[in-house]
């Protein structure tokens, strides 16, 4: 899924403890089984759905695949296989689950329309699809552009997207502003020095229970991300 710089940057994320929870438990209320996660990357944020099975676990990459197969190996009714969603799935796979989602996965994808395309084709009738993409284009930065990012989602583009590839989306929202306030300073300000870093993901993590509890009693008017929940057309 994510090469180069973003290797890196994953493991740094995998210490973001609180974060990752925070994530996992906005998608978590979606999932019914069977389950597939695209882009699963390393497997930081797959450890937190285990419990759901079965569920299917797939990257693109044939190497963070194998990783994968040994990272999960001892957990029953959890498959790990290669997929690449920008690519017509394998036949088995046609209208067979109840749930997909994607965790900062999108954005990798040039023609991210056939994906959700592909997405559609392979979920139940009235399944479900979950994902978290990278928000707001002006904050497009070079970091975007070293994890392989191709864009970033303005919230009424992605509701068109999943409509236009046979979705019905049923909640779309912001998520994490100051993720966002932070995204942006490091890009504008200290531009010789925009990697993630160990202590930022500490710093922040730190204040991840606050925000949390701030971001459940409002609406936001932006965020670092966007998470979409849309259900296959009937």
């Amino acid at each position: 899924m994510i090469k180069y710089q973003g290797i890196s940057t994953l493991e740094v994320l995998k210490e973001a403890k609180n974060y990752n929870k925070w994530i996992a438990e906005n998608i978590s209320e979606h999932l019914s089984t069977p389950i597939l996660e695209i882009g699963a990357g390393t497997g930081n944020l797959t450890t937190y759905f285990l419990e759901n099975k079965p569920l299917y676990i797939t990257d693109n990459d044939s190497g963070l695949v194998e990783d994968l197969k040994s990272k999960f190996k001892q957990f029953e009714k959890v498959f790990v296989e290669t997929l690449d969603i920008a690519k017509k799935p394998p036949k088995e796979y046609n209208s067979f689950f109840s749930t997909v989602f994607g965790i900062n996965v999108l954005e990798h994808i040039k023609d991210d329309r056939a994906a959700l395309k592909n997405i559609n084709s392979i979920l139940k009738k009235d399944g479900k699809l979950v994902l978290l993409v990278p928000a707001k284009k002006r904050a497009f930065t070079k970091l975007d552009k070293e994890l392989g990012h191709f864009r970033r989602y303005e919230k009424a583009e992605l509701q068109k997207k999943l409509i236009d590839s046979g979705f019905n989306v049923e909640k779309i929202y912001y998520f994490n502003i100051v993720g966002l306030i932070s995204w942006y300073f490091r890009d504008k300000v200290k531009r010789n020095n925009i990697h993630l870093k160990p202590y930022h993901i500490k710093i922040f993590d730190s204040v991840v229970p606050f925000l949390k509890i701030v971001e459940s009693m409002m609406e936001l008017p932006m965020g670092i991300s966007l998470i979409a929940v849309a259900r296959k057309k009937s």
